[in-house]
């Protein structure tokens, strides 16, 4: 096959972190779903030097409740995408979530990640990124975490990247964000009148005090 030239490849590109990067990458790759069905074998169509893996199963409310969904995307989408670039070096967009997994989209990511250190030239990035401003009028004072807005955290990521693929490509897992902080701390940032709120308000879903 007769393979055409483009530097990047980006999954989730209509995701927040992906509509964020497509201003700083706009020369990268983007498919759409239609384009790239990660559920399904992923066919080569071109030849990359990096594949970004960004694409995932977010709702982490229902992520139970759509248990095979969630699977399917964060793990089966992921190995997919593994099988397809073996040979190309691949940055796996995570969750600070997956270190001590509570909820079942964590549970995945982390399974998601177990399949990544297969990869001979990977690097793993833990994240947690909001979007800007708060769009909540409460947030959690005791849950913590070193995540940022997406535009800051979309920008270090990209520094990270860029670092990481112009050296040695040492496979590694890594953390990406500003510091730990309350996630009310974080939203006061960008809405002064948030009101502080409890983790443990949330029954419904098992949430963690502490992302990292």
């Amino acid at each position: 096959m007769k393979y055409t030239m483009n530097k990047y490849l980006i999954t989730g590109g209509s995701g927040r972190l992906g509509t964020e990067l497509k201003k700083h990458w706009s020369w990268a790759d983007y498919p759409t779903h239609k384009e790239l069905d990660i559920t399904e074998p992923v066919r080569r169509k071109k030849k990359y030097e990096l594949v970004i893996h960004a694409a995932a199963y977010t709702n982490v409310a229902m992520s139970k409740q759509e248990s095979n969904l969630c699977y399917d995307i964060n793990v089966n989408g992921t190995k997919n995408m593994l099988k397809a670039y073996k040979d190309v070096p691949f940055v796996y967009i995570s969750t600070e979530y997956a270190v001590n997994p509570t909820t079942y989209y964590s549970e995945t990511k982390q399974m998601a990640e177990r399949e990544v250190v297969k990869h001979p030239h990977h690097l793993i990035i833990r994240t947690l990124f909001k979007p800007r401003p708060c769009p909540f009028d409460r947030a959690f004072y005791d849950q913590f975490t070193m995540g940022d807005y997406v535009d800051v955290i979309a920008e270090l990521i990209i520094g990270e990247i860029i670092l990481w693929n112009t050296g040695e490509r040492k496979s590694k897992l890594m953390y990406v964000g500003t510091g730990r902080k309350s996630i009310y701390d974080l939203a006061k940032q960008t809405r002064p009148d948030v009101k502080r709120e409890s983790v443990d308000v949330i029954s419904w879903v098992k949430l963690p005090h502490d992302y990292i």
